[in-house]
Formats: C-alpha cells, sequence, structure tokens
C-alpha cells in the first residue's frame, strides 16, 4: 500500500523524531514531507539535521519561519527589524549551542558547508499528487491571502521569497511562513484543488484562537491535529499537524494510504502522535 507522510514542527527535538521516525519507515513511506522548523528552542537542532540528511527514503524539506529567521540573521536581510535580535528573541541560541558555538558571529563564519546547503536550498512548497483529483499542497504555515497560491507553489528557495516579499512591499507576517488568523479567516476556496497540510501553530494556541471566534468547521484531534473542513460541502480543505513538540513533548506525522484498487474510499489518513515513552497511532478514514 503506498503512503506518503507529512511531520510537522521538530524544533531540536531529535528524541521525538527518532521515535516518530521509527514507526514511520517500517511503512516503508514514498516519501516524507517535512513542513519546516527543525531548530529553535529545543537542545538539539544540529542532531535532527543530520538526522534527516541521513534518511535513506525520499525526503522534502520546507523552510519554516524558524529557518527563514536563521538566514534572515546570516545575510543581514531583516525588514523593519533586526534579523540577529529577532532570531534569538525565538530560541536561536538553542540552535548556536548545538551546532558547538558560543556566538553569532562564530556561527556565521563557521556552519559546515553541509549544513548551510540545507538551509538554503529548503523548498517553499511542496505538492503531491495522490490521484488524478486530490493533491496535497505541503506548506509551513498556510496559504496568505497576500499571495496567490500559484505564486506561492512557483517560488523555490529562500531568496525567491525574499525578492518577493521586498518587490510588493510584504511584512513576515503576510508569508506563507508566518500567516495565521488571516488563513483561518479566509475562505477555503481560494486554494481549490488542494488539501493543504501545515504546521508553525500549534494545535493547542489554534483551539483558543477557533474557541474564540466560534468557528465550528474546525476539529481537533486532542492537541495533536486540527482538521479543517469547506462548510459548504464538508470536503477537508487543510490539516494542522504542529503538536507544539518543546512545549508539549509530542510529534505528530500525518500519512496518506492509497490502495492499489484507486476505488472510493482507497485513499485513507492515518496519523501517529510519540512521547518520550508513548505512541498514539490513530485511524483518520477516508479522505472525501
Amino acid at each position: 500500500m503506498r503512503n506518503y507522510w507529512f511531520i510537522g514542527d521538530i524544533h531540536g527535538e531529535i528524541r521525538l523524531l527518532d521515535r516518530l521516525l521509527g514507526h514511520v519507515q517500517s511503512f516503508k513511506p514514498e516519501e516524507i514531507v517535512f513542513v519546516g522548523d527543525y531548530i529553535d528552542r529545543g537542545p538539539h537542532s544540529r542532531e535532527v539535521v543530520d538526522r534527516i540528511l541521513g534518511l535513506e527514503v525520499p525526503v522534502h524539506c520546507l523552510l519554516g519561519n524558524h529557518e527563514m529567521m536563521m538566514l534572515d540573521a546570516m545575510e543581514h536581510a531583516g525588514i523593519g527589524y533586526n534579523p540577529i535580535e529577532l532570531w534569538y528573541y525565538n530560541g536561536g541560541e538553542a540552535t548556536l549551542q548545538s551546532f558547538g558555538f558560543t556566538s553569532f558571529f562564530s556561527f556565521q563564519s563557521g556552519l559546515e558547508q553541509k549544513h548551510l546547503d540545507f538551509f538554503r536550498n529548503l523548498k517553499m512548497s511542496h505538492v503531491v499528487s495522490l490521484t488524478e483529483r486530490f493533491k496535497v499542497l505541503a506548506v509551513h504555515a498556510g496559504i496568505t491571502p497576500s499571495i496567490p497560491v500559484e505564486e506561492q507553489i512557483r517560488m523555490k528557495t529562500y531568496r525567491d521569497l525574499r525578492e518577493y516579499m521586498v518587490n510588493h512591499y510584504l511584512n513576515p507576517e503576510d508569508s506563507f511562513l508566518w500567516v495565521r488568523e488571516e488563513f483561518y479567516n479566509s475562505n477555503p476556496h481560494q486554494w481549490d484543488g488542494f488539501l493543504v497540510v501545515h504546521g508553525h501553530t500549534p494545535v493547542l494556541k489554534l483551539k483558543r484562537f477557533i474557541t474564540r471566534n466560534g468557528q465550528k468547521n474546525f476539529l481537533f484531534v486532542e492537541n495533536d491535529l486540527c482538521i479543517r473542513k469547506h462548510e459548504d460541502n464538508g470536503r477537508i480543505a487543510s490539516i494542522d499537524i504542529d503538536s507544539g513538540s518543546v512545549l508539549s513533548g509530542r510529534l505528530t506525522g500525518l500519512g496518506f494510504f492509497m490502495d492499489h484498487d484507486n476505488g472510493p474510499g482507497s485513499l485513507r489518513m492515518r496519523s501517529l502522535t510519540v512521547t518520550a515513552e508513548e505512541i498514539f497511532p490513530r485511524d483518520l478514514g477516508p479522505v472525501y
């Protein structure tokens, strides 16, 4: 049975990543997509990057806002703020220590080329065509109304995004690496033709936002996933897979499984959430 996996924000939590990958790889996946935020806050950013670089399964690694902050700091590319201070404020010091550096400037000049290449080559998005009519669009934070979906998909690198934001006078929160409220309040028909899988917003934080706004089309699977549906037809529009690894001690992967006959109900979703001691497998049912 063919299967494709998407893994949420890791933030230096290597123990959780190792546990999750051990289970995911037992399914012999076609590919694994990481939605970004490998670094910062948690203690083992370097180990996370090295683990991903060593995987023999085909992987697609997306840029997260934390990797964007790191690259902004290294290239002095901040817009309206000090990029080094912003990165430190959001957990960058833990990343420096993990890579064996005591200061930003030694990190900037001494980072190994393989790690620098990893960060600079992170993708802006990734599309998985599961059937002729069903496509998953993986992004870090969501779809932003400030950038048309086709433009989001067209961007390939960090530099493409920086150039686009400068040319269109956009702030970081307008990008698909930072967007939150505008995404959750937008009409999901904006990205018709795709199921969007993303991280960035811990599900517990999203639950508070949705409860406050009284929206009914967001279905929460404990504090590990949130499945958003179209209000008019009930189809799945997006899934948040950020379990809040550093704060909660939980990391989630989402899998799409396809039967070979491709008949009705042949495409199903499963999830795996791990803690340091436990694993929570879930059958999320067929994808409609």
